[in-house]
């Protein structure tokens, strides 16, 4: 019987990732790219967005993938999960003290920190490193202060996640150093060339689709998966498939199961087309 579910489909939910996946550089969603995602919806498959980006931000994006209504979005990096009529399912946050000690880490290296919490971005003025990065993605909700340490600890909300920024061929610098000195206690990854992100270890987005799939009874087998980066890395391997948008690095290779050109060559879409076209034929 499991055969007859969604005409055919060995998969009852598809989870993708937006930067670098689903969203090409200049954040065009291409046409063929939507009809794959409109084919799979009308074989009668659950789809997700889930990405590092906050909850403002990835429904503006949903939305264009014809995502609505009580539909969730799993955002933060896997902290929130929100559904786009703006109800929220789940949402987790690092203790105040945690947050702090990340800011001070930061801070002794002098690399710069953002704290996100629900609706707002709270961060220092722009460092050298950082400056030429955070220009290019100026947005509502943006709260600039002498120091978010401060701010933090004078009563500000305990964050969704942070955000530490630098120069691309900078990170690999501390990158290891910092999944070290967090290690047992914090998620740390980096999900675009120049953004390290931290959040509470159940702040991932495999945990957030632990919380779907145990709300709508699907098991992780039934799972497909589409990420390009190092915080997708905990996905793919949740999911029952995972499927890697190239280029990519040795870690992501490893957790995938299979890997698709990178998505200027629309790599999601030739998958799905195969997908669907091999069930077509009946190898599936």
């Amino acid at each position: 019987m499991v055969a007859e579910r969604n005409g055919g489909l060995r998969f009852d939910l598809g989870a993708f990732d937006l930067d670098g996946t689903l969203l090409r550089r200049n954040l065009e969603i291409t046409a063929r790219t939507l009809a794959a995602m409109g084919a799979l919806r009308e074989r009668g498959m659950r789809l997700v967005v889930a990405t590092g980006r906050r909850y403002e931000s990835a429904v503006e994006h949903a939305e264009r993938l014809g995502f609505g209504g009580e539909d969730p979005v799993v955002c933060y990096g896997g902290s929130m999960v929100r559904r786009m009529d703006g109800e929220t399912l789940l949402h987790r946050t690092l203790p105040k003290e945690l947050g702090l000690e990340v800011l001070e880490w930061t801070a002794e290296r002098n690399l710069h920190a953002r704290v996100f919490v629900d609706g707002r971005v709270v961060t220092s003025p722009d460092s050298p490193a950082a400056l030429r990065f955070m220009r290019r993605s100026e947005e509502p909700g943006v709260v600039v202060v002498d120091s978010p340490a401060r701010w933090l600890s004078d009563g500000g909300e305990e964050p969704t996640k942070l955000v530490i920024v630098d120069h691309p061929d900078d990170v690999g610098g501390w990158l290891g150093e910092a999944q070290e000195a967090f290690r047992g206690r914090l998620f740390v990854t980096r999900s675009l060339p120049h953004y390290v992100e931290v959040g509470g270890l159940e702040g991932t987005k495999s945990a957030a689709l632990k919380f779907l799939c145990e709300r709508w009874g699907i098991g992780p087998d039934r799972v497909l998966a589409f990420g390009d980066a190092d915080n997708d890395v905990d996905m793919l391997r949740f999911a029952g498939h995972g499927v890697a948008v190239g280029p990519l690095t040795d870690e992501v290779r490893e957790a995938a199961d299979e890997v698709v050109p990178n998505v200027d060559e629309d790599g999601v879409a030739l998958y799905v087309e195969k997908l669907l076209g091999d069930l077509s034929l009946g190898g599936l």
